[in-house]
């Protein structure tokens, strides 16, 4: 679905990427692993139009997406979270939902302004299956890091898309909170969903991930099922400090 080539980005004079090039497959969980530095969210910064590469290309569904702004991927279907949850503090947890029911600009705007009746149990619904214990009219602001964390995916999920790209989705959250995280994506690859996710827990990447790609430095150093990677020693000595 993506394909990553011959990816290239220098910041100053530190080479951050140095020549990825990857394929995601679809209706599966790609893990992206890699210690702080390898590339990773800069890989997805890249995917998603918000960093332009030095040199290489990005392709999704067979279109050049290298040059595109990042609401012209997201728009063809690409949807992704943060490393940093970034939500409204002054908006509630429905004028969230509501923005990114359209992939059209005009229709957000529309969408979030709107007065007319909507149908609430529908949202209800979406809140009690992301378990996030809150009221529609709750403020962003009122949740826990816990509860962000659970809308801003339920906003990716919500979105209409063709793939998730999801940014270390479970950390600094509980156990609770990562468990209910861990069903929800097993669910969503039960239902065919197209997932790419970068995480440092390997507990979670082995439960959730068809496939893994582990980054040194932006380059792939070893990509496979999780049981080939995980056991591979570069990827002990480098990641996992064994």
């Amino acid at each position: 679905m993506i394909q990553v080539k011959d990816i290239k980005k220098r910041f100053g004079g530190v080479e951050a990427i140095k020549g990825s090039h990857f394929v995601i497959p679809e209706k599966s969980i790609t893990a992206l692993i890699g210690p702080n530095g390898a590339g990773k969210t800069t890989l997805f910064d890249i995917i998603t139009g918000f960093i332009t590469p030095d040199q290489g290309n990005i392709f999704f569904e067979g279109h050049d997406i290298t040059k595109k702004h990042p609401f012209e991927i997201a728009n063809m279907g690409v949807s992704r979270t943060f490393q940093q949850v970034r939500l409204f503090k002054y908006l509630t947890l429905l004028e969230h939902l509501r923005m990114v029911e359209d992939n059209e600009d005009i229709k957000i705007i529309r969408n979030l302004w709107k007065r007319e009746k909507v149908d609430r149990r529908q949202y209800e619904d979406i809140l009690e299956k992301f378990g996030i214990e809150r009221d529609l009219d709750a403020l962003a602001s009122e949740l826990s890091y816990g509860q962000r964390k659970l809308l801003d995916l339920a906003m990716a999920v919500r979105k209409p898309h063709k793939i998730l790209l999801l940014d270390e989705p479970v950390a600094g959250v509980n156990a609770v909170v990562q468990e209910r995280i861990e069903d929800l994506l097993l669910k969503m690859k039960e239902e065919g969903e197209t997932i790419l996710l970068i995480d440092h827990d390997m507990r979670f990447v082995r439960k959730l991930a068809d496939y893994v790609i582990a980054l040194d430095a932006g380059v792939v150093l070893v990509e496979g099922t999780p049981e080939k990677v995980l056991a591979d020693k570069r990827v002990l000595e480098a990641y996992l400090g064994e």
